[in-house]
């Protein structure tokens, strides 16, 4: 394994000083691990209130479409209905995809047209219900990959680079380093976003495999996704944030096998 990223190494955070919602001696460290179906709930009620807007639109506009002709109300109104059941098919597809293990959308869509469009208004929803954005972060992530490995999106790379967080404890960089020797992938320890995006423009993968918090991991995916396959795993924080947080080695290495597999 190439490991880079070991520049200079910003001074260490006090625990959690950037966790707001954390606090000393949470269970299990503050675990954020959750279903898929969580998100899956609440996509589905921003998706609601899209439709919801797309009917309002209609239902305000009506009166000055009316005012060119019936030929042009039917016109809106069937342009209308045909946005709103493409938008439907697109998210029923895409759960059906994830949840099945089936390609049922193709691999452009899970790059450019996931469900991860509508993850903001899922966060929102969740919030009125007291649902941490994490844990709407942590059920994205399963959804996701998931649906990577549903339409084949990622499979057959030469080139993996593997994102590394620098909080990940020493025990845990042996074990991904012996990982990598046999498997040949490029590890890079980002200490930001702008890091992690130079490695990338640097390495250019065929794959790229993020290990970090579930805020960083979205803001990673949604910044790469589109334009090239990228998989996410949170990692585990025994400790609390920020802190010798670890991965599962297991889930980690069935990413790196399906990469790799043609």
């Amino acid at each position: 394994m190439k490991e880079t990223g070991k520049g200079k190494r910003l001074e260490d955070r006090l625990l959690g000083d950037e966790w707001s919602d954390w606090k000393p001696g949470a269970k299990d460290g503050g675990s954020s691990d959750s279903p898929k179906s969580l998100f899956l709930v609440f996509s589905f009620l921003a998706l609601l209130f899209v439709l919801i807007g797309v009917w309002l639109f209609w239902y305000l506009a009506l009166p000055r479409f009316e005012s060119f002709g019936p030929g042009f109300v039917k016109l809106a109104g069937t342009a209308v209905i045909s946005f709103i059941c493409l938008l439907a098919l697109w998210y029923i597809l895409q759960v059906l995809s994830s949840l099945l293990r089936l390609k049922l959308v193709p691999a452009a869509v899970a790059n450019r047209l996931s469900l991860r469009i509508l993850l903001g208004g899922a966060v929102k929803a969740a919030s009125v219900f007291g649902i941490a954005r994490d844990k709407i972060g942590n059920s994205f992530v399963k959804f996701h990959n998931d649906l990577m490995y549903a339409t084949g999106t990622g499979k057959g790379a030469r080139k993996i680079l593997l994102l590394l967080p620098r909080c990940l404890s020493a025990d845990m960089r042996n074990r991904i380093k012996e990982m990598g020797e046999k498997y040949q992938f490029v590890a890079y320890t980002a200490f930001g976003g702008d890091e992690a995006r130079k490695a990338i423009k640097d390495n250019m993968p065929d794959a790229v495999i993020g290990i970090a918090c579930e805020r960083d991991l979205i803001s990673g995916i949604q910044d790469t996704a589109p334009k090239m396959p990228v998989f996410g795993l949170p990692n585990m924080r025994p400790e609390g944030p920020c802190k010798n947080t670890s991965v599962d080695i297991e889930k980690l290495e069935k990413i790196v096998k399906y990469c790799l597999s043609k």
